[in-house]
């Protein structure tokens, strides 16, 4: 240890110094340091993409029936038809493939549930009943979209095919009122 190694050294990151001491030389250094000067300036644009990105799926997944809504700017809108979509045991239901791909399928309550809310929304399912009635004498609530509910039915009976239409409306209903109990908290 010599008093010019210190001088030598001054100014340099810790990740400099590492790489200096693995016996690079200076040419070496000054090229990493002109890639991460060229990634730091492509930062900002990559991000803007990355925002876009995010509204667009954002978008995709608060919309009914998972129709983009109209104020994105031309390139979510070309984003979102990059999306590939599912459609559900094939009505005319869609939701994202990769999302559908990625459900839980360990038991048919958790797919069901897991699609219901890919399907509506946990605040959908927050404010609606299967039925659209109340329990215990409360006022009226949104009816969950009987094709969607279908869909969803149809869609877990492929998955799941010992399990029965009423086991699925039970795992559907299950998830409102977890929701409903959610948002109350």
């Amino acid at each position: 240890f010599q008093a010019n190694d210190l001088d030598e050294d001054f100014g340099l990151t810790s990740t400099q110094r590492k790489i200096k001491d693995s016996n690079t030389g200076p040419k070496m250094l000054f090229q990493m340091d002109e890639e991460i000067l060229t990634s730091l300036r492509e930062l900002p644009e990559m991000i803007k993409s990355m925002k876009e990105c995010v509204q667009c799926v954002q978008s995709l997944i608060a919309s009914p029936g998972g129709i983009p809504s109209s104020g994105m700017s031309s390139v979510s809108s070309t984003l979102a038809s990059e999306i590939e979509m599912h459609s559900l045991a094939g009505s005319g239901v869609s939701v994202p493939k990769r999302a559908f791909q990625r459900l839980n399928r360990s038991r048919i309550t958790i797919f069901a549930q897991e699609l219901a809310v890919l399907v509506f929304t946990k605040e959908l399912l927050a404010e609606s009943t299967l039925t659209g009635k109340s329990g215990r004498g409360g006022p009226p609530k949104k009816q969950l979209d009987v094709e969607k509910v279908q869909a969803i039915t149809d869609a877990v009976l492929v998955e799941f095919p010992h399990t029965t239409a009423s086991d699925v409306r039970a795992a559907i209903r299950r998830k409102c009122n977890n929701e409903q109990f959610s948002k109350k908290n």
